[in-house]
C-alpha cells in the first residue's frame, strides 16, 4: 500500500520530470530562431564536405562500439560471470536502437539480456552499469578540470564545483576501499554492490578504456570542424571538449538541445575561433550523425542479437521445472 501511495501522491513531480526538458528545448529552439542568422545555418550545411565527412564518422563510430562493448564485457567479467566479449558485443549494437527513444531503454535491454543469459540479478547488473557511468563521468571531470588549470576558460562557478566533485569521490573511495583495507566494516546497499567489490585498479581500468574513446573523439572533432571550413586549435579541443561533455551529459533538454550552446560559448564567445551558428550547426549535425550511426551498427547486428536472445528462451522456459 505505501508502495502505490509513493506511486500516486506525486504526479506533479513526475510531470515536471519529464515535460520540463522538453519546455526547456522549446525554449532554446525559440532562441535560436529569434537570435541566429539563419542564413548562416544554411551556408554552414551547404559548404560542408560531406562525404569525406561521413568518411571519417563512420570508422569512429565503430571504434566508439568497440571500445564501448569492451568497457561492458570488462565489468560483467569482473564483478559478475564470464562473458564474451564477442557475445556482449551484438546486444550492446543493438541497445543504441533502443537508445534513440531513450538511453536509459537502451542500458536496460542490456541489463535484461545479461540477467536472463546469465542470471544476474537485476539490481546488482544495474549497479554495475552505475558504476560504469560514475567513472565516464569523474574521468570528464578529471579532464576538464586538467584543462581549465590549463588554461582553459571555464563556466562561474567551474572552480567551486570540482572542489565538491573531488571531495565526493575522496569520501566516495574512502568509504568503499578505504574503509575495508582498515578493517572496518561498512554497510553497502545492494544496488551499490560493484563499488564494494571495485578494487582502485577496476577504476583505472575502465577510466583508461574510456580516456581511449575520449581521445579518438578530440581528434575526430578536430578534423570534422575542418570539414565544415573551421578550425579550432587541437589543444583548446582538449581543453574544452571533455568540458563540454561534461556539461551535455546533464539530462536537462531533450536529445542534448543545451550542448549547442556549449559549443559556441567556448569556442565562439571565448575562443573566437568561428561564429556562432557554424558551431551551434556542427554540434547538431554531429550528435544527430553519431546517433543515427551507431542505431546502423545496432541494425546491422540485429539478426545476430535477435537469434542470441531466441536462443535464451527454452532455458527460460525450462529453468521453473529444474528448480521444482
Amino acid at each position: 500500500m505505501s508502495h502505490t501511495g509513493a506511486r500516486s501522491g506525486s504526479p506533479l513531480a513526475r510531470w515536471a520530470k519529464l515535460a520540463l526538458p522538453w519546455i526547456l528545448t522549446l525554449l532554446i529552439v525559440e532562441y535560436f530562431r529569434r537570435t541566429r542568422n539563419l542564413a548562416a545555418i544554411g551556408d554552414t550545411l551547404a559548404h560542408a564536405r560531406w562525404w569525406a565527412y561521413l568518411a571519417l564518422m563512420l570508422p569512429y563510430s565503430i571504434a566508439y562500439f568497440l571500445l564501448d562493448s569492451l568497457a561492458v564485457t570488462t565489468v560483467v567479467r569482473r564483478f559478475h560471470a564470464p562473458v564474451r566479449y564477442r557475445d556482449v558485443m551484438p546486444v550492446r549494437a543493438v541497445t543504441y536502437v533502443l537508445a534513440l527513444v531513450n538511453s536509459n531503454v537502451g542500458q536496460g535491454g542490456l541489463a535484461l539480456w545479461l540477467h536472463r543469459r546469465e542470471n544476474i540479478p537485476l539490481l546488482s547488473i544495474a549497479g554495475t552499469f552505475l558504476f560504469l557511468a560514475f567513472v565516464e563521468i569523474y574521468q570528464l571531470v578529471v579532464y576538464s578540470s586538467l584543462g581549465v588549470a590549463l588554461g582553459a576558460p571555464g563556466l562561474p562557478g567551474i572552480a567551486t564545483a570540482y572542489a565538491i566533485a573531488y571531495a565526493l569521490l575522496l569520501a566516495w573511495l574512502l568509504y568503499f576501499n578505504g574503509a575495508p583495507a582498515l578493517g572496518l566494516a561498512r554497510p553497502v546497499p545492494r544496488v551499490l554492490g560493484t563499488f564494494g567489490r571495485a578494487r582502485l585498479a577496476d577504476y583505472g581500468v575502465i577510466l583508461a578504456i574510456k580516456s581511449v574513446a575520449l581521445a579518438l573523439a578530440i581528434l575526430t572533432h578536430w578534423y570534422a570542424l575542418q570539414l565544415f571550413g573551421m578550425h579550432v586549435p587541437l589543444d583548446a579541443l582538449l581543453a574544452s571538449l571533455p568540458l563540454i561533455f561534461l556539461g551535455s551529459a546533464v539530462p536537462i533538454t531533450a536529445g542534448k538541445m543545451h550542448a549547442p550552446l556549449l559549443w559556441s560559448y567556448f569556442f565562439a564567445t571565448i575562443g573566437g575561433y568561428a561564429p556562432k551558428e557554424a558551431l551551434e550547426t556542427y554540434s547538431l549535425v554531429a550528435h544527430l550523425t553519431f546517433l543515427l550511426m551507431n542505431a546502423a551498427i545496432g541494425v546491422a547486428f540485429l539478426p545476430r542479437a535477435g537469434r542470441e536472445i531466441w536462443e535464451l528462451k527454452p532455458a527460460t522456459d525450462e529453468a521453473p521445472a529444474v528448480r521444482a
